[in-house]
């Protein structure tokens, strides 16, 4: 009888999967399953279902190129020397090089890696991505706003269209082999231009949902306590539709102007536009689902479904990424795992991209002969962690990794500054939560000195109290540095880090040596921020990061420690 007991409190071993990998571009967690109530994202909501979401993933850089190489490499832009398209992944090991060394057959369609091409070495048995750049330019030409829905077009000839056929296909042919796949899927929409089939944008011109997305006048404006570091523009000035789209733009506004704020009418226009390129590509993520339930692949396969940053659709006066907050920064981030006992649960603590790679060395358990995965690349030890006992529960993550040190522990009752419960399995097993419960994200930050007015405020010399307005320029000081130039004595050049936890937001923009790749570190940071996350929800997203707490003296010591 004792023996009984034990062996059926044993879980079943880890068992090798199939790997499909979603991904998207500029996606931030505009879905229903993430509290915004307005969005129409039913196969969104139908994976979530089979999946653990994670209500707070991260991207390392709020840029398409250093972002997926750093989730595709598992290794900080610190490490991969990508930050903005000057590099790329080259010279480090990438998940599907490592899985076509190992056996898998590997298929690349639409954009998975930023520079992606038919390297064998990566996509040994299939990549296609038609032309996504030039087709990207070819719709900017004949944009007539900067949103536009096209009655024109039928929905086939959206490039959308064509990846999710491409994959479908493939996913069948897959499915056909011997062998374990990896199929990585990587649609355009969101992501400019946000040209949409009419149809979904029809879906977004009902008032409730254009209310239910509405914001405040201190939400539309670039927050008055902070420096215009923070500040990115523009994806471009925006151009008023015209009878929905049909006809070329007679109206346009400028969105160079960091003192000038959005209105909820440009808002509106994004918004719009946006949500229908979401909902547009949730009917795309239908079709491989269909073929995951036609195959019964749940029960082989492991699904993540991801994107490589988020975008600000007016919020804080941006209409771009490449920012420290929230909007550019946070994406949507789903796992399903055939073993896993909180399918349909959710994880409420800080994650990041960069643990999607430590996480699938395990959660895939794929054979690894490091003589033939690292033939040709340096071995560097990964620098996320593995979510993988989040997904599959101590138990049986204890007993496929037993020489591995635990990184997580088991919560004992509600975390108080948490507004989430622990999740917990059908058999009431608690899901594990991480002992590192926070974010680290990236951005680079120059301007020539002479341009930099003389009143700008530094912290710690000249912060300035309470909520006061820190005067600024109306024109572009601060730009993305170009990281191919030596460092030069007439510009400053600093590298912004957030550090993103349950409670707050901190960020630091450290003075940086181009020439050597170095923070210089024996000078106080250039600019600091510091925003209130506590209580937070789901609801609260775009509404938060309003105020800089660390222009109040009272907080410094928040942000010291």
């Amino acid at each position: 009888f004792f023996s009984m007991f034990i062996r059926s409190h044993v879980a079943e071993p880890l068992k090798q999967t199939n790997l499909l990998l979603i991904m998207f571009d500029d996606l931030r967690p505009e879905l229903s399953i993430y509290g915004r109530q307005h969005m129409v994202t039913p196969n969104f909501e139908r994976l979530a279902k089979r999946s653990i979401v994670f209500d707070y993933a991260f991207s390392q850089v709020a840029v398409c190129n250093p972002s997926r190489d750093s989730l595709l490499t598992g290794l900080r832009p610190d490490t991969t020397g990508t930050y903005n398209f000057q590099q790329s992944y080259w010279g480090h090991l990438i998940l599907p090089t490592q899985l076509s060394r190992s056996g898998y057959n590997t298929a690349g369609v639409g954009k998975i890696l930023h520079w992606d091409g038919a390297n064998k070495d990566i996509w040994n048995y299939y990549q296609y991505d038609n032309d996504w750049y030039g087709y990207q330019g070819r719709e900017e030409g004949f944009m007539n706003s900067s949103a536009m829905p096209d009655k024109i077009h039928p929905e086939e000839w959206f490039r959308d269209h064509d990846f999710s056929r491409k994959a479908v296909q493939t996913l069948e042919n897959l499915t056909k082999e011997p062998k374990y796949f990896m199929l990585g899927v990587g649609f355009k929409l969101p992501h400019l231009a946000l040209h949409v089939p009419h149809k979904y944008y029809e879906i977004y011109k009902n008032k409730d949902r254009m209310n239910a997305w509405k914001l405040s006048k201190r939400e539309l404006r670039f927050p008055p306590t902070t420096s215009e570091i923070s500040w990115r523009c523009c994806a471009g000035n925006l151009d008023f539709m015209r009878e929905e789209g049909a006809l070329r733009f007679n109206r346009s506004v400028w969105l160079g102007d960091i003192n000038v704020a959005f209105t909820n009418e440009m808002r509106d226009e994004l918004m719009m536009g946006y949500c229908a390129g979401v909902s547009f590509v949730d009917k795309q993520v239908g079709k491989l689902l269909d073929v995951m339930d036609r195959h019964n692949l749940w029960q082989n396969t492991t699904v993540v479904l991801t994107a490589d940053h988020g975008m600000h659709n007016g919020e804080k006066g941006i209409w771009e990424k490449w920012t420290l907050f929230d909007e550019s920064l946070r994406v949507p981030l789903l796992i399903s795992h055939p073993q896993s006992p909180f399918q349909g649960q959710r994880y409420h603590e800080p994650v990041e991209l960069i643990d999607v790679y430590a996480t699938l060395n395990e959660l895939l358990a794929a054979p690894s002969d490091p003589k033939k995965i690292y033939k040709d690349v340096k071995k560097l030890p990964l620098q996320g962690k593995s979510l993988a006992p989040v997904v599959l529960g101590s138990q049986l993550w204890q007993q496929a990794f037993p020489a591995k040190i635990k990184h997580y522990h088991i919560p004992l009752s509600r975390n108080k500054s948490s507004v989430a419960t622990p999740a917990v399995s059908a058999s009431g097993e608690l899901m594990p939560v991480m002992d590192q419960n926070f974010a680290i994200s990236q951005v680079t930050r120059c301007a020539q000195k002479s341009k930099i007015p003389k009143d700008s405020p530094t912290p710690p010399q000249n912060q300035q109290a309470g909520n006061k307005r820190i005067p600024r320029p109306h024109w572009l000081i601060w730009t993305d540095c170009d990281m191919g130039k030596k460092d030069d004595p007439l510009e400053v050049s600093l590298l912004g880090y957030s550090l993103r936890t349950p409670d707050y937001k901190y960020i630091a923009y450290f003075h940086f040596n181009r020439t050597t790749w170095t923070l210089r570190l024996d000078q106080p940071p250039y600019q600091q921020e510091l925003y209130d996350h506590k209580n937070e929800t789901l609801a609260d997203f775009t509404h938060r990061e309003v105020v800089n707490l660390a222009m109040r003296p009272t907080s410094r010591i928040l942000y010291k420690v």
